[in-house]
């Protein structure tokens, strides 16, 4: 039995993950909702997310990996505004309680990519 089904998404080059509950208990992977705070620096509601979540591509790209249900995950592309200690500030994300990994995100990036296989 797979711990870990990959689907690709029609009509995005991302792809779906499916873990068994033992795979993610294995992984330890965890989540937080994407929070709207009052950012004193920018006077205004944003997204945040902690650092922990980001996941650095290549070429500079920045992604985090979204659970839309349990023990599923999908890479969502993200704009960073700034950075302050361990929180991210976003100014393009996913939407607010949406939730991300924080726990787990380099594993999900290799199953994801095939790296290890």
């Amino acid at each position: 039995i797979e711990s870990a089904k990959v689907e690709s998404i029609l009509g995005n080059e991302l792809k779906r993950i499916t873990l068994t509950e033992k795979a993610a208990q294995r992984l330890g992977i965890k989540t937080v909702p994407v929070r709207e705070e009052l950012v004193a620096r920018l006077g205004s509601v944003q997204k945040v997310i902690p650092y922990s979540s980001i996941l650095y591509g290549l070429n500079g790209e920045t992604w985090v990996y979204v659970s839309p249900k349990t023990l599923v995950f999908v890479r969502n592309a993200i704009t960073i505004d700034y950075i302050e200690g361990d929180v991210v500030v976003l100014s393009k994300g996913p939407a607010p309680n949406t939730m991300v990994v924080t726990i787990g995100v380099a594993e999900l990036y290799g199953i994801d990519t095939g790296i290890g296989k």
